[in-house]
């Protein structure tokens, strides 16, 4: 009887929700936001100086992204080891108007040290760096604003002192608006800078820029350095990520393309001219030949301390079989590629499976063999070109569905995820066991 009541009251709650055109979804969501976390333990004394300084009848907001998504965000602000807490809060009287909060301790004494308005509807990510090198952390906040879809804005505050006589203050250094951002030392000075991407609202196009900043102790603010407009393509940022390349650097910007497709952009800085620019070879920007249709991004996929691209590759005679549908797919392939000296290199070709997470070395195979995927055995087939079809297969792959667990493996334990079968054709040619096996990747 009592779980025919709770069902009735859900049936209930859902009707109600379903005819006032709001979700149920966003129901537990606001409840999620409108009840703050109690917090125990020494952390309960923060709670009570929070709730003292602004009351109680506040919604907390959490970061949606980064490092720290909690409601209460601790940090280390001056190298003493002691915490000071960060809250990001609106009254409920007025929830789109979003305060910071700061506060510090004496011991186990938690105190109110600065309270001010933010710059946004909601809080999309907060980090902590010392961008004027005085040993005291700025206070970073990425805000989204509800009636933009690109662009954010990143504020930078700082701290001005940690007393309890309410003489301090979290003061703005610098606001932009932009898509993302990276901190980090472009230049190899020791100290780092500031670059963030943006929409060129005022192109036709709504174009993306990229502008690296640095810190001036004169102005007491980030100054520009340099400035760049990239693929007037580009539709939303995926990753950045960088390398050292002796004194310069190189920027890796994975994007997604208005059509969908995945695309790296290339910044190059020159650390004597102090400018950044899009490489180029004799074929025009390198960075032309990354666009791709696979959700791939840069990574370091050899693990020799640099980032490496991957580049779409495609074998007009390689397809995929077993889908309920009867359809036919072509299989894409990977050329993994570093920038090296000015252009990229590769550093090898593969057959990546992504459905049974292993890679195939094709560096030898590509320009004479074909694959052939089945979904529904899970079996890859590789087969020479111009050859019958009907004895043609060299060797053949079979996942093991019954051990999911991936991992660094030995020759033991690929015996349990795979079963290698090599044919009388593939014997033939030299082909063996051992020599498949040294050709899988388990990713």
């Amino acid at each position: 009887m009592k779980s025919k009541s709770i069902t009735v009251i859900c049936c209930l709650i859902a009707a109600v929700f379903l005819f006032s055109g709001c979700s149920l979804l966003d129901f537990f969501a606001a409840e999620a936001l409108l009840r703050a976390p109690k917090l125990t333990g020494e952390n309960a004394a923060l709670q009570e100086a929070f709730e003292n300084s602004v009351g109680k009848d506040v919604s907390l907001f959490t970061p949606i992204a980064g490092d720290y998504r909690a409601s209460y965000i601790f940090f280390d602000a001056n190298g003493d080891n002691s915490d000071e807490a960060v809250v990001f809060y609106a009254l409920n009287t007025n929830l789109s108007v979003i305060h910071i909060h700061l506060l510090a301790r004496n011991g186990e004494e938690w105190y109110s040290v600065a309270d001010i308005t933010g710059s946004g509807t909601n809080v999309y990510k907060v980090d902590f760096f010392n961008i004027d090198t005085d040993g005291v952390l700025e206070v970073a906040v990425t805000w989204t604003v509800d009636d933009s879809k690109k662009e954010k804005t990143l504020s930078i505050y700082r701290i001005t002192g940690f007393a309890k006589d309410g003489s301090n203050s979290l003061a703005s250094v610098a606001t932009v608006q932009m898509a993302d951002y990276i901190y980090l030392d472009i230049d190899s000075d020791k100290v780092n800078e500031l670059l963030y991407f943006y929409h060129n609202s005022s192109a036709d196009s709504n174009q993306m820029g990229a502008r690296l900043l640095e810190y001036s102790s004169g102005a007491d603010t980030l100054q520009p350095v340099s400035d760049i407009s990239l693929n007037e393509r580009i539709s939303s940022l995926l990753q950045i990520v960088y390398d050292r390349l002796g004194d310069d650097c190189a920027v890796y910007v994975d994007c997604l393309l208005s059509d969908g497709d995945y695309y790296t952009e290339i910044i190059y800085y020159d650390k004597e001219l102090a400018v950044m620019s899009l490489p180029q070879d004799e074929n025009g920007l390198i960075c032309t030949v990354t666009e791709r249709d696979a959700g791939k991004l840069c990574e370091d996929f050899n693990r020799d301390g640099q980032i490496d691209i991957p580049v779409s590759l495609y074998s007009e005679n390689s397809y995929t079989t077993g889908r309920p549908e009867g359809v036919k797919e072509q299989i894409g392939f990977v050329s993994w590629q570093t920038y090296i000296n000015g252009k990229l290199s590769e550093i090898g070709k593969y057959y990546d499976n992504a459905v049974d997470g292993y890679l195939i070395n094709i560096d030898t195979l590509f320009d004479y063999y074909y694959f052939v995927y089945d979904y529904s055995a899970h079996v890859t087939q590789v087969r020479i070109k111009n050859f019958d079809e009907e004895n043609n297969i060299v060797f053949t792959v079979k996942y093991d569905n019954k051990n999911d667990n991936f991992g660094n493996f030995t020759s033991t334990d690929m015996e349990d995820k795979y079963i290698i079968s090599v044919t009388s054709k593939g014997k033939e040619m030299g082909i063996s066991d051992i020599f498949v096996e040294n050709l899988i990747i388990n990713r």
